[in-house]
């Protein structure tokens, strides 16, 4: 009976101690949620500047628009010129600026519409204009052409012989040259975008107005 009692007992102590180290398991509530991925794409901006073509007595004529165009002329000649800048569909609101280089600038005068295009300094010749207001062609249909700098050129009527030969002596072509810069209006203040034109155009040391841009329509 001892020997049976003892048995009894270690089995009954073998199950207490097995009881005692189970350890009920927990379900915790959990979810977890699908990526959230971003996506970044550079906004670009694309301009171009060209004009009508013309015919041999300088003016304008129907066909694909040029970069360039040749004239002959004499003293009180009216010629059509119209250098018009371009922004390229899709671009981001952009501030346009536009150079023209006119070294002959007393004998060959363009109608600039300053109304539209806002002078901003000049040297040596050459004349910096901004457009009076900022071009937004992101969500544009299709490119968004802007007003020419100028139409026409004209000859002075007090050209004489003598100063055609001075002109060709110095140079055979007498050129008007146009070229126009682009760049963005996000973050930049007009300010500093003016600078940029500047010091783009090599005109760093000549007096510059701040002109007033608009925002884009």
């Amino acid at each position: 009976m001892k020997k049976l009692k003892y048995v009894l007992l270690g089995a009954l102590i073998s199950a207490v101690v097995s009881t005692s180290v189970v350890i009920p398991t927990l379900s915790w509530l959990s979810s977890l949620s699908d990526e959230v991925v971003n996506s970044f794409e550079g906004g670009e901006v694309k301009i171009k500047m060209d004009e009508s073509p013309v015919d041999n007595k300088g003016k304008k004529t129907t066909g694909n628009r040029v970069k360039e165009n040749n004239y002959k002329f004499v003293a009180g000649s009216e010629l059509d010129k119209d250098p018009t800048p371009t922004v390229l569909k899709e671009s981001i609101p952009s501030y346009i600026f536009v150079s023209l280089e006119n070294v002959n600038s007393d004998v060959f005068s363009t109608n600039v519409d300053e109304s539209k295009w806002l002078k901003v300094c000049e040297k040596d010749g050459k004349t910096l204009y901004a457009y009076n207001k900022i071009v937004d062609a992101s969500e544009a249909a299709g490119d968004v052409v802007l007003d020419p700098l100028f139409t026409q050129v004209k000859v002075s009527e007090a050209l004489t012989s003598e100063k055609v030969a001075e002109l060709k002596a110095s140079d055979p072509k007498q050129f008007i040259k146009t070229q126009t810069f682009a760049i963005q209006s996000e973050v930049i203040d007009k300010n500093v975008a003016i600078r940029q034109a500047v010091d783009q155009f090599g005109l760093t040391g000549a007096t510059v107005t701040y002109v007033n841009i608009a925002a884009a329509d």
